[in-house]
């Protein structure tokens, strides 16, 4: 008898809670409450569809004309014109035509016109007009026009018209047409006008490339910085803590009065500097932009010999048409060089080499002459 009991009480038990768990195949929704289906937590949709929905939990496809709102679990597809909240774990596709934004965990992909927003993990694709913003750690990718940002750790790709941020990284791949920053050291890539790490193994190509901490790989730009000065650079210019930093003034008798800074790095050394006026244009009022990238080692301490090769190009500030000479010429230039340092932070040099001065629109050699220069290094 007692056994009967316990099975008549199983049997209830199990019918009352299939009772309670409720599943509605389709739900029309004008704006909530009124709906087909009731919102609370024991009613599962399958197919929602309407003006405003505010579902508790959708397993199938939800469309809505202006926005949706699920407060647990969604799995499935959803497209909501204006946007998508979900209170609990996003799993499927979601789209929206301005906004998205999953508090738990989103697998899968997330397309909005403005911007997309997960607060837990993501594991996926967030694509956006304007912005994507994971809090949690993301591994996939981030499409964005205007912004990418990783508040934890991100592994995969962030693409975007203006910038990525991530606050760590592994295997990161990161490209924009303005900035790439990741707070953390990077294990990957960053191309972009402006990089920016904290430390670098990878590589960095940009104009730009920043790091504040060891770099084992390679940055390639325009300017090119680390904290560590064993790091890998190619750039015009490369600044590490020991770079010494000097100002040259001198004259030339190709141009006249120049203007340049230094940037020593051990036995290596860039030159960029400015000059007026090319003596060649009978002093017509004229300008070279100078660049020289050179090797140089120190004797008794107060001597400095080095040797450089650089480029000059030359700009007629005149109408070319009328003076006779033409607008612009570039110089391939060789020098050698030699510093007395009588003070730490002072010192004269003299110089002598090669120019080879050429036309930019045709083949033609417009002179070459020997190079003479005297000046002074400060700093």
């Amino acid at each position: 008898m007692k056994r009967l009991i316990v099975a008549i009480l199983m049997i209830l038990s199990i019918v009352l809670l299939n009772a309670q768990n409720k599943i509605h195949p389709i739900n029309f929704s004008i704006w909530n409450p009124v709906a087909i289906a009731s919102y609370d937590s024991l009613c599962t949709i399958n197919f929602s569809i309407g003006l405003y929905s505010k579902t508790y939990r959708l397993n199938g496809i939800g469309l809505n004309i202006l926005a949706h709102k699920n407060q647990e679990n969604i799995n499935g597809l959803t497209f909501s014109g204006v946007g998508e909240y979900v209170n609990g774990n996003m799993k499927g596709l979601q789209i929206s035509g301005l906004f998205n934004m999953v508090k738990g965990h989103m697998h899968g992909i997330q397309i909005a016109t403005i911007q997309n927003t997960n607060v837990m993990h993501t594991k996926g694709i967030m694509i956006a007009g304007i912005t994507n913003f994971s809090i949690g750690n993301s591994r996939g990718l981030q499409l964005a026009g205007a912004a990418n940002m990783a508040g934890s750790n991100f592994s995969g790709l962030q693409a975007s018209l203006g910038v990525n941020i991530a606050s760590s990284s592994s295997n990161l791949f990161q490209i924009s047409a303005l900035s790439n920053v990741c707070a953390d050291r990077i294990h990957g890539v960053q191309i972009g006008a402006g990089n920016y790490a904290a430390g670098v193994k990878g590589f960095q190509l940009g104009l730009l490339n920043f790091s504040t901490g060891e770099v084992r790989g390679l940055q390639i730009g325009i300017i090119n910085y680390s904290e560590d000065t064993s790091a890998v650079k190619l750039g015009l210019v490369n600044i590490s803590p020991r770079t010494r930093i000097q100002l040259m003034a001198y004259e030339s008798n190709i141009v006249q009065n120049n203007l340049a800074v230094r940037f020593r790095n051990g036995y290596s050394y860039t030159i960029i500097g400015i000059g007026t006026n090319y003596k060649t244009f009978d002093n017509k009022t004229s300008g070279a932009i100078i660049y020289r990238f050179g090797l140089g080692v120190n004797v008794f301490r107060v001597f400095y010999i080095s040797a450089d090769a650089g480029y000059n190009h030359i700009e007629n500030l005149n109408d070319g048409n009328k003076t006779d000479f033409p607008n612009r010429l570039y110089s391939l230039q060789a020098r050698c060089n030699l510093e007395f340092h009588p003070f730490h932070r002072f010192g004269i040099f003299a110089s002598g080499g090669y120019s080879h001065t050429r036309h930019y629109d045709s083949k033609e050699t417009f002179e070459n002459k020997p190079i003479v220069e005297f000046g002074i290094v400060l700093f």
